[in-house]
């Protein structure tokens, strides 16, 4: 039996956006190993009934702590060396890093995956630039493992990482996402409320753009057009770029936003609105919640970043919105808000696009292969 080893930051995150391909290369055959900065005993009992094997590493996501990063650099190797895995996968910027840096020194098969480029290429501050440039020379280092594929979420972040670091182009492969099973979220027609439903659903962090479609909301409301704001989100209380949780019961206090906290069940939260609001500024790969919701034929909107404008064709399935800009997002959103038949049309178009190229079995499939091609089996 062959071994596969994932090696990602966050453990809720292989949760949400993993489990799926893991099960589907366990029953490939392939033994699963998951490295991870485990938090709880709750995803680590999940993972052992699905016959996954568990490796606890102490890797901070948000920390730029090198002395703590080089600790978890070393402690991640060894445990590589004593997994010995045929295959390694890393997912999100730093097991990329550990990982690349370690199959690259074995010369061992690897998949590097881009799930969006993360704040390292968002913010343009002094200390930023430098770790860019420095996470850049590291891929290039990487980008030499002769056994390594690298994965994109959309080509955007493919043509830019490519000509970053001069990967050979046919060393990168776009996946779409997560990919969605459509049978789970099925299409249904949106409810008839009083007053429309909004619903915003992401961490709760200024990049995710809850502060603009606040700022749109307060634009609509002097024209005297109105709509509840649902809010359901992580709390990422300890990063630079939270939204702190006083000022979020304020909105809500105010009639801004209505907060729900953390949902386990986003898929009802779609269901019950009218339209799904994602103005990120956040480098995306294609974003869970528009995934679900166009899988729902919920319309969508979005600002051009990332891989969002990957899934949302502006006036098909949902409207694109230039970034940065609340004034046009308060426009878009009153046009989907006075056109339900329209929001239909862009809900049903959503469907047919997840169905032929975001569907879960598409992207397990061309995953699965690439396992099978990089391993040479």
């Amino acid at each position: 039996m062959k071994r596969l080893c994932y090696f990602v930051n966050s453990d809720w995150y292989f949760d949400l956006h993993w489990t799926e391909r893991a099960i589907a290369a366990r029953d490939a055959g392939y033994e699963i190993h998951i490295i991870s900065h485990f938090i709880g005993e709750e995803i680590i009992k999940k993972f052992k009934t699905l016959g996954f094997i568990c490796h606890n590493v102490s890797l901070v996501a948000q920390s730029f702590n090198m002395f703590v990063f080089f600790r978890a650099f070393l402690n991640a190797r060894k445990i590589i060396k004593e997994i010995n895995p045929d295959l390694l996968h890393c997912i999100t910027l730093k097991p990329c890093l550990i990982g690349g840096v370690s199959a690259r020194r074995s010369n061992s098969p690897v998949v590097i995956s881009f799930v969006g480029l993360g704040r390292i290429f968002l913010y343009n501050t002094v200390p930023m630039r430098i770790l860019r440039a420095l996470t850049v020379l590291v891929y290039k280092y990487i980008a030499g493992n002769k056994r390594g594929v690298f994965i994109f979420e959309h080509d955007k972040d493919r043509r830019k990482i490519s000509r970053l670091v001069g990967i050979d182009y046919h060393k990168t492969i776009v996946i779409e996402g997560a990919g969605i099973n459509p049978d789970i979220y099925k299409f249904s027609i949106e409810k008839k409320h009083e007053i429309p439903i909004v619903l915003f659903a992401s961490r709760m962090l200024w990049s995710k753009g809850l502060g603009d479609l606040i700022e749109a909301k307060k634009i609509l409301r002097q024209k005297n057009i109105h709509f509840v704001l649902n809010v359901a989100g992580i709390l990422a209380e300890d990063d630079k770029d939270a939204i702190p949780l006083e000022l979020i019961h304020h909105w809500h206090n105010e009639g801004l936003i209505n907060w729900l906290g953390r949902s386990s069940n986003v898929y009802e939260l779609i269901q019950k609105s009218n339209i799904v609001a994602l103005p990120s500024i956040y480098p995306e790969g294609v974003p869970r919640l528009l995934l679900e919701a166009s899988s729902v034929g919920s319309a969508c909107i979005a600002y051009d970043t990332g891989g969002c404008d990957s899934l949302i064709i502006h006036n098909y399935n949902g409207l694109i919105v230039k970034s940065n800009s609340a004034q046009e997002l308060a426009v878009e959103l009153e046009y989907l808000l006075k056109n339900p038949q329209i929001r239909l049309e862009m809900g049903a178009n959503g469907r047919k696009r997840v169905k032929e190229l975001f569907s879960s079995i598409l992207v397990i499939n061309k995953t699965l292969q690439i396992y099978k091609d990089t391993i040479g089996c």
